[in-house]
């Protein structure tokens, strides 16, 4: 138990978002209702044996995109939030360049659920994978307004 307690000041402390986010090294470059873009620099731990992105490196970033873009909510102080329920990605090609962008859009809601799809695409503008998703609105957060945050 003690483990557990430390772990939980450890993230206390930290103040971050995500720790997750934060290993991985994604940014968040736009917002905005139905829609979430993030960038990542390529870094060396991003790359598989032969030296091109990881393709799990691709769920993160789509994933975290598509979430973005079912969960935006333009009440000050409250929050959406919402779990995946399925993800299918398509590989098309390896990326290029010094950093990769994922672009994703809200297609549909009814009731609890959001339907999502995203694209990945280069620095040289190559698309690299697309998406769709599925996700699952925690209770209140499938109101526009959101939850008190």
């Amino acid at each position: 138990m003690a483990e557990r307690v430390d772990f939980e000041r450890e993230l206390a402390e930290t103040k971050r978002r995500s720790g997750f986010r934060s290993l991985i090294g994604y940014k968040t470059v736009e917002w905005r209702e139905g829609y979430g873009e993030i960038l990542l620099r390529l870094e060396p731990k991003h790359m598989n044996i032969r030296m091109i992105p990881h393709g799990g490196l691709y769920v993160v970033i789509i994933d975290s995109a598509m979430g973005h873009a079912a969960t935006w909510c333009s009440v000050p102080g409250n929050k959406r939030q919402c779990v995946t329920t399925s993800l299918q990605t398509n590989f098309l090609a390896p990326a290029a360049g010094g950093y990769v962008r994922a672009c994703a859009t809200l297609i549909d809601v009814e009731d609890r659920i959001a339907t999502c799809r995203a694209e990945i695409i280069d620095a040289e503008g190559t698309r690299c994978c697309i998406a769709q998703g599925s996700f699952m609105y925690l209770p209140g957060s499938e109101k526009r307004e959101g939850v008190p945050g």
